[in-house]
């Protein structure tokens, strides 16, 4: 059976110049970034291809023309596949593209010779799309020969009529069943009477209509299959269900559809926020059951929001999605690519072998969380997470409305893997960092990383507030003295505050900096608006 190795598009919704994807073996394509970036329009693009519509008759509408330009052409999907044949001859690639006149559906021999596309290719690359909205009602029932049941019902049906004497022997039974149907007296008579209505009103058309009350189709003997949720051994509607449940139930389906006819590959999943309406605990608990279905041969295509769907084991095939200047791009990183990246910024023992087993060690959900932001501010720890957000809002720049994510990464010698991690991504970062010293004490060993890798030089002396550079920022001599010495008394008054109402003991530093961020007065134009506001801009004007 088949499977995709490349997606290539162009000039399709909001993706302008060509983007170029790489399938990964045996682990889902994951797609990360912030809202509105275009991974669903990846998806649309597999879906348009490979999916439940004739992709030869689709004449794309205004909104899939990219910036809605009519003149810039062609829009252009193009999908490098492997294992996928055409009358004994290998197939190189499916494509589509619509040059202004009519959309062109092929099938590209591997010899570079095109051919119109067939439902036999399609039959060998088999796409599932699950929306958003799951609708396992609908992929539960016959309403198009592309749900998951038609499918299924047409798996069961061939295997059945492979032999010609199990197919007889069905009909004789079915023929004993019809016989016990026309036992009932009621039965027959509405029968005959709506047989007799029929006849008279088709008698002068060519084609008549014939009734049968079986409960079976002898053309489809497996179409009578049905699903129905149960709950105590009673059965109940997919109304009834909750929606995690019902996606959690069309996953489960999916997952024995693939393992039982798609173990060798064919089958190409697409799902979008397969976090949708989970709790985290469901949500890790899927990103198992995903990663399992990949690693038996389903080509999983997911579009996400959280962090547990991401392996960093797995990094081929993550692809961070952005929109710089309103254009959708691609970033997909190597092992050999990340390792030789760290190297440029100065982690001489980074290797292809020990990159990802390192950065997956490391790796926190709230740490990932970067992955899905315009921008990262890298800090130390839970106090600069919890406050600097708040600080830096009431100088007029809103972390949160423009996209950028404030990670904490659990101590100052942390911050240089994941500045090289980040920024390997093309995703701007910025670290802000504490000295953690004395006037009198010499810089510490474990600062020599950081200051490299920001381009930055330690100060000869201890600075009043913040020593600001192109890449990052240093606090002198750790956040809580910085904010002392810049806002002065009514800082600490706001610290004593926040212990007499309880935010005391261990673990609490963290709470009474929020507290403080959030009670602090900070006159427009005042020393600490003009510092926070050069600390704000450095973050927005890092690259």
């Amino acid at each position: 059976m088949g499977t995709v190795k490349y997606l290539r598009v162009e000039n399709y919704r909001s993706i302008g110049t060509r983007i170029s994807i790489r399938f990964p073996n045996k682990m889902p394509l994951v797609l990360v970034g912030q809202n509105n970036a275009g991974k669903t329009n990846v998806s649309r693009a597999l879906d348009l291809v490979l999916g439940e519509s004739w992709a030869g008759s689709h004449e794309p509408d205004d909104h899939e023309f990219h910036n809605r330009d009519k003149q810039r052409l062609p829009v252009r999907i193009a999908l490098d596949v492997d294992d996928v044949w055409r009358d004994g001859q290998p197939v190189g690639q499916i494509s589509w593209q619509f040059n202004g006149d009519k959309a062109q559906y092929e099938a590209v021999l591997a010899n570079g010779v095109p051919r119109y596309m067939s439902n036999e290719i399609r039959e060998q690359c088999v796409c599932v799309y699950v929306g958003a909205d799951r609708r396992l009602s609908y992929q539960l029932s016959y309403v198009s020969r592309f749900t998951f049941l038609s499918k299924l019902m047409r798996k069961f049906h061939g295997g059945l009529i492979s032999d010609e004497a199990r197919v007889k022997r069905l009909q004789e039974k079915f023929a004993e069943v019809k016989a016990i149907f026309d036992e009932v007296g009621a039965f027959t008579d509405f029968s005959s009477r709506l047989k007799a209505q029929l006849d008279e009103f088709s008698s002068a058309m060519e084609y008549g209509l014939d009734i049968d009350f079986s409960a079976y189709d002898p053309s489809n003997y497996f179409h009578a299959l049905k699903m129905q949720p149960t709950q105590g051994g009673a059965v109940r509607t997919f109304d009834e269900l909750g929606t995690g449940q019902e996606q959690l139930l069309a996953f489960s389906f999916v997952q024995a559809y693939a393992e039982a006819f798609h173990g060798e590959g064919g089958l190409l999943l697409l799902v979008e926020e397969p976090e949708a309406h989970l709790h985290p605990l469901a949500q890790q608990w899927l990103a198992t059951r995903v990663r399992g279905l990949s690693e038996a041969g389903v080509q999983v295509v997911i579009t996400t929001h959280s962090p547990a769907f991401v392996d960093l084991l797995g990094l081929d095939g993550l692809v961070v999605v952005s929109k710089p200047e309103g254009e959708t791009r691609v970033k997909q990183v190597s092992a050999a690519q990340l390792a030789r990246h760290c190297t440029d910024l100065g982690a001489a023992n980074c290797t292809t072998e020990n990159v990802l087993p390192f950065y997956a060690a490391a790796a926190t959900p709230e740490i990932l969380e970067g992955l899905f932001a315009r921008r990262v501010i890298l800090v130390e720890g839970a106090t600069e997470a919890m406050a600097l957000p708040i600080l830096l809002s009431r100088v007029g720049f809103d972390p949160a409305q423009s996209g950028i994510a404030i990670v904490a990464v659990h101590g100052v010698s942390n911050m240089p893997k994941w500045y090289r991690f980040f920024t390997a991504y093309g995703i701007p970062t910025f670290a802000i960092f504490d000295s953690d010293r004395t006037p009198d004490a010499d810089e510490p060993e474990k600062y020599a990383d950081i200051f490299s890798v920001l381009g930055m030089q330690a100060p000869a002396a201890a600075a009043a507030r913040f020593v600001v550079g192109r890449r990052g920022a240093m606090l002198e001599p750790d956040f809580e003295q910085g904010m002392r010495t810049l806002f002065g008394p009514a800082y600490g008054a706001l610290e004593k505050a926040a212990t007499d109402q309880g935010l005391s003991g261990r673990g609490s530093k963290p709470l009474v900096a929020r507290f403080v961020a959030e009670h602090l007065e900070i006159a427009k134009d005042s020393v600490p608006w003009k510092a926070l506001t050069e600390l704000g801009q450095a973050a927005i004007d890092a690259e």
